[in-house]
């Protein structure tokens, strides 16, 4: 038997997503029971942990800032593991910027955004208190302050598909789920060996940079280059917590590698608004996270072991800055 991959795209997140099996062909009804275990997963987590949804239990907790709120354990575990992630990066990535990006102007769905002039931000303070209490499955986040799980959300929830659908075939010979950019994989595709994903070159899209080769884990990308609203489009959605505004300094796009897609997009916002030559300094205690830095000009920069390939496959996934679409040729 041959193997092949089975796979799905739909809208979620703001976003083109894929969720794709290996298996094979006899087998192709179990695969598509596990794609359809995974969107079922997408589409609930975005129902939760979204804040552009007003019915949210995100979106619920930010009405209620400075009260203690009963939420889905989805919406406890992501913002744990974004508080995390504040402390690993320190204050590099933070969860509490939606201020911030409102004000700048980034107050509703991307492809909503108009030319509305940045708001501007009186007293700016990042580091806001969230308070978890798991045991009684409640959120209080401090009064005046509000969160953003825009990028983690999508790693978060990459990592839930991915595991439902091993849940629902557990002998699922290989996963992959890509939201938006933000990846994570599982096992073999159909031609063996490791999943590839041709990195493209924010300023030349057509050109490819490298070829990833991930056996498991979480791949996620963040960039300044496509995501642009405001004024003749000057501004971008990485905000500097240090400053409340979209980061000056940085590279003009990340790719991270990581054991899991949640991390993975946790260092690449946070390596998003780091001056490249900070860059080695974060990752230094990280031996298990590698990173590839495309600067405005000059050559780019890979920190850690990336897992670039030797040769170019026949079969590959192309992932773009930030719009991260999963195509299989």
């Amino acid at each position: 038997m041959t193997a092949e991959l089975q796979r799905r795209s739909f809208s979620a997140m703001g976003t083109i997503c894929t969720v794709a099996a290996t298996a094979e062909r006899r087998d192709a009804f179990l695969a598509v029971g596990a794609l359809d275990a995974a969107r079922a997963e997408v589409a609930v987590c975005e129902r939760t942990l979204s804040r552009f949804d007003p019915g949210s239990d995100l979106s619920r907790l930010n009405r209620a800032a400075g009260d203690w709120v009963a939420v889905d354990s989805r919406l406890l575990e992501a913002l744990a593991a974004a508080l995390h992630g504040r402390t690993i990066t320190h204050g590099r990535f933070d969860p509490t910027i939606l201020p911030a990006l409102t004000a700048a102007g980034y107050d509703r769905s991307f492809e909503q955004l108009t030319e509305r002039v940045p708001a501007g931000l009186d007293d700016w303070r990042a580091d806001a208190r969230i308070d978890i209490d798991a045991d009684a499955g409640r959120v209080r986040i401090e009064q005046g302050a509000a969160a953003d799980l825009g990028g983690i959300g999508k790693g978060f929830s990459a990592n839930r598909a991915l595991e439902e659908m091993i849940a629902a075939w557990p002998a699922l010979m290989g996963g992959l789920v890509d939201l938006g950019g933000d990846i994570a994989v599982w096992g073999s595709p159909p031609e063996g060996g490791h999943w590839r994903i041709d990195i493209a070159d924010p300023r030349e899209h057509e050109n490819v940079l490298g070829t990833l080769e991930i056996p498991h884990g979480g791949v996620a990308t963040s960039g300044r280059d496509t995501r642009r609203f405001g004024p003749r489009q000057q501004l971008h959605h990485l905000i500097d917590p240090a400053t409340g505004g979209p980061a000056e300094s940085g590279p003009l796009s990340v790719t991270v590698t990581a054991s899991n897609a949640t991390d993975a997009e946790v260092y690449a916002t946070a390596l998003g608004v780091t001056a490249v030559e900070d860059a080695r300094e974060l990752l230094a205690i990280r031996p298990d996270i590698a990173a590839l830095l495309i600067p405005q000009v000059g050559d780019p920069l890979t920190i850690g072991r990336l897992p670039l390939a030797r040769n170019r496959p026949t079969a590959r996934a192309l992932v773009n800055t930030e719009v991260g679409q999963f195509q299989w040729h």
